[in-house]
């Protein structure tokens, strides 16, 4: 798979921010609480083994992870070339 979530890097940066506010940590059931996505559909982001993304699921997470520092779609999601390629254009 060639695109990526990262969110389990935003997840650790909020938490290192809730922790500087005096805050409790940021679990993926209070994620999903206060997000507005699923804990199942955040588990699968988290581990890396989901397939696909809805555009709410974006949305929410975007908004989200904005209340606590700007982000963007690249902070979410990456792309990198398949080895592939990338070996075949050298």
């Amino acid at each position: 798979m060639t695109i990526s979530c990262k969110l389990r890097l935003l997840l650790a940066r909020v938490n290192v921010e809730r922790a500087h506010r005096g805050q409790t940590i940021l679990s993926l059931r209070r994620l999903s609480e206060e997000s507005g996505v699923s804990l199942s559909v955040l588990a699968s982001l988290n581990t890396g083994k989901s397939q696909r993304i809805d555009y709410t699921t974006i949305d929410n997470l975007l908004n989200y992870f904005n209340g606590y520092f700007q982000v963007s779609t690249n902070d979410l999601l990456t792309w990198e070339e398949p080895q592939e390629m990338n070996t075949a254009a050298h």
